[in-house]
């Protein structure tokens, strides 16, 4: 173990924990030290999986000095209080995305971030990938010349069941925070700038309290837009995101979220030749790396001061107020403006 290994503990035996773990286990200079449970049960259950101790509560994790970081995977509604609880028991944290269900609470976070001098890192995990990474980069460097559209659309068929934490409002359920949440941020991270208007249409089972499809569109600016669906009725689209721009366009198949073993980024520039000569886009191909790895050892390296924290609470709060205004779209069913946008 390296001297300066950061040892983490996870706030709950959520099942969404199964994807970030074995990342965490296998990131460098991390260590997972504990995992807790407010069921003494669960969490010895979960300590012997995984190979740490369990605490018997939230409270007990965080007032063990030797653990430096936490990791959330609370519901929703949750996420701000014990972000702030970890800050104040001097625990830097990453926390399952949404941050918080509104700017006000990111604002709340932010104080306590300041006041304890610790980092906090909203866990969207798929920003640390390489292949995500090449799609920002050639963007930002006008490959495809001017971007103008970015479609988003991300879905999975989730049955009908009421006791499903991702349809009770009450705790920050519905589709729109469960993966709008990702739509907002991709469109918002590949064209580095926020969005100034948002336009949703939701649809809602029958039987279900909260929407379980949203289609719509984000407007950053009067020449570009981002079409995007999000949805709990269907399985998920050949690919997620597509950026077209004035001088060609680039698409990526896959999600990249559920272990493929690799990954592609398809890629054409300019637009007479694919008509005249039938010519192809070039293919870039990236080799399965885990991202959950990447992410822990990213905040980890801002911990130790070996880099700086890529994304703050001011890209949180800018993708909390797209998704309130998603919400406020529906609401009044019409156009919102983004706060600040």
């Amino acid at each position: 173990m390296r001297p300066d290994t950061v040892r983490w503990g996870i706030l709950s035996t959520a099942g969404i924990s199964d994807a970030l773990i074995p990342g965490l286990l296998a990131a460098e200079g991390s260590e997972l030290a504990g995992i807790a449970s407010r069921s003494r049960d669960k969490a010895e259950a979960a300590g012997a999986r995984w190979g740490c101790p369990a605490y018997a509560s939230y409270e007990a994790l965080l007032d063990d000095p030797s653990i430096e970081a936490v990791y959330i995977p609370l519901p929703n509604h949750l996420h701000m209080e014990w972000t702030v609880k970890a800050l104040e028991a001097g625990k830097h944290v990453l926390c399952e995305k949404p941050l918080t269900l509104t700017v006000g609470e990111v604002d709340v976070i932010a104080e306590a971030a300041s006041r304890c001098g610790r980092h906090v890192l909203e866990a969207f995990m798929y920003r640390h990938a390489p292949r995500w990474r090449r799609a920002v980069e050639l963007v930002a460097a006008g490959t495809i010349g001017e971007p103008r559209v970015v479609r988003v659309g991300f879905a999975f068929a989730v049955p009908l069941d009421t006791a499903n934490i991702r349809f009770i409002p009450e705790v920050g359920g519905g589709i729109i925070w469960d993966m709008g949440c990702y739509a907002t941020n991709m469109a918002r991270g590949i064209l580095g700038r926020e969005p100034t208007e948002v336009f949703g249409f939701p649809y809602v089972r029958d039987g279900q309290p909260t929407e379980t499809t949203v289609t719509g569109v984000m407007r950053f600016g009067p020449r570009v837009t981002a079409p995007y669906w999000v949805s709990f009725e269907f399985p998920n689209p050949f690919a997620q995101v597509e950026v077209v721009g004035s001088d060609g366009w680039l698409l990526l198949p896959g999600t990249g979220f559920r272990r493929e073993p690799q990954t592609k980024l398809l890629l054409h520039r300019g637009d007479a030749e694919i008509y005249t000569n039938g010519v192809e886009p070039s293919i870039e191909t990236f080799p399965f790396v885990d991202p959950y790895r990447l992410e822990v050892e990213h905040l980890a390296d801002a911990i130790r001061g070996r880099a700086p924290l890529e994304y703050g609470l001011a890209d949180a709060r800018a993708n909390t107020a797209a998704l309130e205004a998603m919400h406020a779209s529906i609401a009044r069913g019409a156009p919102a403006p983004v706060a600040g946008g």
